[in-house]
């Protein structure tokens, strides 16, 4: 099999003009365009090129390879604008590399300002230029040069940093509309085809700045390994990113049908601490980055699985700002800490209405009525018949104090703590419950339970109806 090579003329542009054998880089690339994750036949790429090796072999194979498949292709170039001149002619050779091709061009500036984290601010601000171009064209998919050297990369940078089998993964070749189809492409393949083809290229001076993480994975670290321990490095880490990868979306497939069973709306089972360790890291991390929308960090998900398993008390401090509680048999993702509950109280009589100063409830006591059948009619947490002849006097609403009693029929008296505890009610909701009290009894608590005062009975003529609603 042959192609046709680009070749430069006397002029600065580039033209095809001699036929050589199809190089690595060409096969590799018609092997992932017709994969399973490849786009399809007349797809509308768009091409990220930077006018570094990398992107420049990426748009050349490509316009190779288009015509045959039906492919329309669009070179966008992402200008931060961190050298200067460099910056601009980088732009330019990339815009030239695209006329020769016959390749329509767009690009974006996305400054960054230069300092500590620069490459991920970078990066950052160039998928979204990029996502923004590919909405503006109608491009299907957004195309990256990235190479198995850089996979390699990320793998040690990765496992340097602790992360876990998804991040050993490495980068996916396939992420949503972001497509790397040079996974299995070397280095050296770019270069020797870029040789081949003639191709000119940018050197970007700041790849040889050691102040980079990733600088000196790829001239200290990788080398080193390479000499010291293993030769054949780059295949064997991309290997292993390749089968932990088919790992992890088996693991993910398994979590998410588990996920189904344990989880109720925002809540999630504490049974989530009895699966297997694999299973239960991926589902809390799963749900928590759901309810933060934040990425959950190892650190974190262990702590919440802690919690499930009675190991550890709450509540867990979270990225959001929140915090995951556990109430019961559930967790709960809350918003960040509450501030305590001031303490209130107010009185109230028959026929009156008393609010909670932050909103959260109103409190009502109907007027005294005769008392009829359908009076136990829906009584419940939030509606309490009394008998109105044996209501104390002096009856007031408040929050709950320490040392409160309730006296509960056929139980007999308890710490108003413990039945707050018996009936879920969160640690952080208990200080602003409704308590009517009169008479030095704690007659109901709104929402939870009515005390055993005040009971309808067969003498009872007269009945007062106390109703919490919920703002």
């Amino acid at each position: 099999m042959t192609t046709r090579a680009a070749m430069p003329n006397a002029g600065e542009d580039f033209c095809y003009d001699r036929l050589v054998p199809t190089p690595v880089l060409v096969r590799r690339l018609a092997a992932a365009l017709d994969g399973p994750d490849g786009p399809g036949g007349g797809a509308h790429l768009l091409v990220a090129v930077s006018g570094g090796p990398d992107s420049t072999a990426l748009l050349a194979a490509l316009a190779e390879l288009a015509p045959e498949r039906a492919l329309r292709l669009t070179a966008a170039h992402v200008d931060h604008g961190l050298r200067g001149a460099e910056s601009a002619a980088d732009r330019e050779r990339a815009a030239r590399l695209a006329r020769a091709l016959g390749v329509p061009f767009c690009w974006r500036p996305a400054a960054v300002a230069p300092g500590p984290g620069v490459e991920a601010r970078a990066r950052r601000a160039r998928y979204a230029a990029l996502e923004a171009l590919a909405r503006e064209a109608g491009a299907a998919r957004i195309v990256t040069g990235h190479t198995r050297d850089d996979q390699v990369e990320t793998v040690l940078l990765r496992l340097l940093r602790g992360a876990g089998r998804g991040g050993l993964a490495g980068m996916r070749a396939c992420r949503g509309r972001l497509w790397r189809p040079l996974l299995a492409v070397t280095r050296a393949d770019v270069r020797r085809f870029l040789a081949e083809r003639g191709l000119d290229f940018a050197v970007d001076r700041s790849n040889a700045d050691l102040r980079h993480a990733r600088n000196r994975v790829r001239r200290l670290l990788v080398p080193w390994l390479e000499a010291e321990f293993n030769p054949r490095l780059g295949p064997a880490l991309a290997a292993l990113a390749a089968r932990l990868d088919d790992e992890e979306r088996f693991l993910a497939a398994a979590a998410r049908a588990r996920a189904a069973a344990l989880a109720a709306g925002p809540a999630l089972a504490v049974a989530v601490g009895a699966e297997p360790p694999a299973l239960g890291r991926r589902i809390v991390h799963t749900w928590l980055t759901a309810q933060t929308g934040r990425t959950a960090t190892a650190h974190h998900v262990e702590r919440i699985l802690d919690l499930a398993r009675d190991r550890a008390r709450g509540p867990v401090a979270v990225p959001g700002p929140a915090r995951v509680v556990r109430e019961g048999e559930w967790l709960w993702c809350r918003p960040g800490r509450e501030a305590p509950a001031e303490p209130f109280e107010a009185p109230i009589a028959p026929g009156e209405r008393v609010g909670d100063p932050r909103g959260r409830w109103v409190l009502a006591l109907s007027a005294p009525r005769p008392a009829s059948a359908e009076d136990l009619a829906g009584a419940g947490p939030r509606r309490a018949v009394f008998d109105a002849d044996a209501l104390p006097p002096a009856l007031r609403v408040r929050t709950p104090r320490p040392g409160d009693r309730v006296h509960l029929a056929h139980v007999g008296t308890r710490k108003l703590q413990d039945v707050l505890v018996d009936a879920h009610v969160p640690r952080e909701a208990r200080g602003g419950l409704a308590l009517l009290v009169g008479g030095g009894t704690v007659l109901w608590v709104a929402g939870v339970v009515r005390s055993s005062a005040a009971l309808l009975g067969p003498g009872t003529r007269r009945v007062v109806v106390g109703t919490l609603e919920r703002a």
